[in-house]
């Protein structure tokens, strides 16, 4: 019997001990991340077809945090796990991936000894999502939005975990414009498509190389409004070697010129240089966010391919070329003036400011791409950041676009001061009118190829300039003189150079209407190769509102490959040939279109690897269909930028998309390796 009594209290200690043990371990493991977060279910409503901003928002209990969704490495190559977000769903999806608009904070980690986003507090976030066109008013989508995130206190990190969120969308409105079989559409479910883009960083992966602008813009809205300013500076100076601004310098070393000349030697060329830079920073700040919220991201966009608009940029600067010649004197409008100022006249500080405030409306022809996709954000803006973030990118890039012409705008300060030698100084200004003709004509191009026109092709646009070029020879050489010019006794040297440097011109322009490559600047300038088959396609969609296939011979398609124009046409192809999509977003006013077209395009490295894709090509920029469903596909991935190009699968799913980078006109392989991820490793050999 004893034996028995101690037998059962050893069984009954043992017992003690495991439970113990398992309630231990039970406490343990129900640790989780989810404990010390909370997400609250996000609702969303808007029209099917269009794309919503969404915001969420989230809580996260004291002394824990998790990570942004940057990822960031230390020199081992070690760092914290980023925070994904996913969302799976046949009628919503998705758009990039998701930013932190607040709770984000930057700081040096001594234990990853390197910089880490930590999310922590009360905190948002947004992203994008795109509504199927065929979702009828009223229609209530609900599905989940999936986080993968790490939980960690001050000590230790919980392992990984995945939290659902609830997102609900209401569809208040049926779809503005729902194309045949929608095509056009978004990729929902088996209906292949164009911006359907992974949600995830696995996606990224594939195409870090060919990262588009919209994309590299919202990696640098996530490090904060101050690392977003200096990165709007950097591309701000960038634009400044764009083509619509070179003409801006003979304009504004005339007018500086002019008005020091009426000052009399008085010392106001600091305070003009500062009035014309914030006229500058000004325009390009307030139009721009105006123009977007009133009207859209796209917007400027429109603007800067409107026939009407390119053309009065081609008759002022025709104005401006006669007005260097001497013809007459420009001045505001005195009723003008005294609105901006009681006291205004020709000389007025205001019209400084109206010169800033002209310099930045012709320059945005070619500042679009980037200020057009920034002020994206500002379009379906549903909270506040999303319009200070525009505010601070066209803020920082108008400030570096400004202060070399504000420097510039000194210069005649300095010119004043100089003996005089003769009129040198007027011929160089009459050198600067004959520049602004030139310049002209590309504006009146502009026109042509926006509205099909068919009145310049490119050997009318070179003879055009080789004309000029003529003019200006013949002038420098004293042939004939302008208005206030006084008789050139001798062709001196530096006259002999300049002149040398126009003959040569006039003779490199003729050459290229005979047929001769004018390299990659000036043929960029110029109207494409192809272009009388753009303007019948043109004109044929216009008058017959067909949609045909394109079958380019020249511009880098030698070979003779047909290009599609209809989407739908295109995946249907697609899956009946088992062959991926390329997409080429393009413009008939795109300078760097022109550019791939001709030195990417045509290269063997990438025109041998075409003849394995279904070749799509949709115009963007005209103000009619279907240009217009064309421009919403283009923004569904988070761009209005041309050109952007497309990889999908056969059956219409995304790849990858790119936008122009110098790189593939530099080196073509790097275009085709771009193409490569479509093809797969095998096509590397091609």
């Amino acid at each position: 019997m004893q034996h028995h009594h101690t037998f059962s209290l050893r069984s009954l200690v043992g017992i003690a001990m495991l439970g113990t043990a398992l309630v231990m371990l039970s406490g343990f493991q129900m640790q989780s991340g989810k404990d010390h977060i909370s997400l609250q279910p996000i609702k969303a409503s808007g029209r099917a077809g269009d794309t919503l901003t969404v915001t969420g928002t989230l809580k996260i209990d004291k002394f824990w945090h998790t990570y942004g969704t940057r990822e960031v490495v230390n020199s081992e190559g070690l760092g914290p796990l980023p925070t994904t977000f996913s969302m799976e769903h046949k009628q919503v999806k998705m758009l990039g991936m998701p930013r932190f608009t607040k709770g984000l904070h930057t700081h040096y980690d001594s234990v990853w000894a390197t910089k880490v986003d930590e999310v922590s507090g009360k905190a948002e976030y947004q992203f994008k999502i795109v509504l199927h066109p065929g979702l009828q008013k009223g229609a209530v989508v609900k599905t989940r939005l999936s986080v993968d995130l790490q939980m960690c206190d001050t000590v230790s990190c919980l392992p990984p975990e995945t939290i659902d969120v609830p997102l609900e969308v209401t569809v208040t409105e049926n779809a503005a414009v729902l194309p045949a079989d929608s095509a056009g559409a978004p990729e929902f479910g088996d209906t292949a498509g164009a911006i359907a883009q992974p949600a995830t960083d696995t996606g990224r992966a594939g195409s870090t190389d060919g990262v588009s602008v919209n994309e590299e813009i919202e990696q640098q809205k996530s490090g904060g409004l101050l690392n977003f300013f200096f990165y709007a500076m950097g591309v701000g100076f960038l634009a400044l070697f764009t083509p619509c601004v070179f003409p801006m310098i003979p304009i504004t070393v005339s007018f500086f010129t002019k008005r020091h000349e009426k000052s009399k030697g008085s010392s106001k060329g600091f305070s003009d240089s500062i009035v014309f830079g914030l006229g500058i920073i000004s325009t390009f700040t307030a139009v721009g966010i105006i123009t977007s919220i009133i009207f859209g991201g796209a917007a400027i966009q429109n603007m800067a391919a409107s026939p009407l608009l390119n053309i009065a940029f081609g008759a002022l600067f025709l104005a401006l070329a006669f007005n260097l010649f001497g013809a007459y004197e420009i001045q505001v409008p005195v009723g003008i003036m005294n609105k901006l100022n009681k006291k205004a006249t020709g000389n007025s500080t205001a019209s400084v400011w109206v010169m800033g405030f002209v310099f930045s409306l012709t320059s945005f022809t070619c500042t679009v791409p980037f200020i057009g996709t920034l002020l994206l954000s500002a379009a379906n803006a549903d909270s506040a950041d999303a319009y200070i973030y525009p505010a601070v990118g066209t803020l920082g890039f108008a400030t570096a676009f400004a202060i070399p012409f504000a420097i510039l705008s000194l210069f005649p300060a300095l010119l004043v001061r100089l003996p005089r030698a003769g009129g040198w100084m007027n011929n160089l200004k009459v050198i600067m009118g004959f520049l602004e003709i030139a310049a002209a004509v590309k504006f009146f191009s502009n026109a042509d190829l926006a509205a099909a026109w068919g009145v310049i092709p490119r050997e009318v646009f070179l003879s055009i300039w080789a004309g000029v070029g003529l003019l200006t020879t013949l002038y420098i050489l004293g042939v004939f003189e302008m208005k206030l010019d006084t008789k050139v006794e001798k062709v001196g040297a530096w006259r002999a150079t300049l002149a040398t440097v126009f003959a040569s011109l006039t003779f490199w322009f003729a050459a290229g209407m005979m047929g001769s490559e004018l390299g990659s600047f000036v043929e960029a300038l110029l109207p494409p190769e192809n272009y009388k088959e753009l303007m019948d396609k043109a004109n044929g969609v216009a008058s017959a509102g067909i949609v045909p296939e394109l079958k380019d011979e020249k511009n880098g398609r030698e070979e003779g490959h047909t290009w599609i124009d209809n989407l739908d046409s295109a995946r249907v192809r697609a899956r009946r040939e088992n062959k991926p999509i390329f997409i080429d977003f393009t413009g008939f006013t795109c300078t760097n279109c022109r550019l791939m077209e001709k030195y990417v395009f045509s290269k063997a490295v990438v025109s041998d690897r075409f003849e394995k894709f279904i070749l799509v090509q949709l115009y963007t920029d005209r103000r009619e269909e279907p240009y217009i469903s064309n421009q919403k596909i283009l923004a569904g991935y988070g761009t209005i930028a041309n050109p952007l190009y497309v990889l999908l699968k056969p059956d219409g799913s995304f790849i990858a998309k790119s936008g122009y980078l110098p790189k593939y006109q530099a080196d073509p392989a790097t275009f085709a390796e771009f193409l490569d991820q479509a093809l797969g490793g095998a096509q590397a050999s091609l």
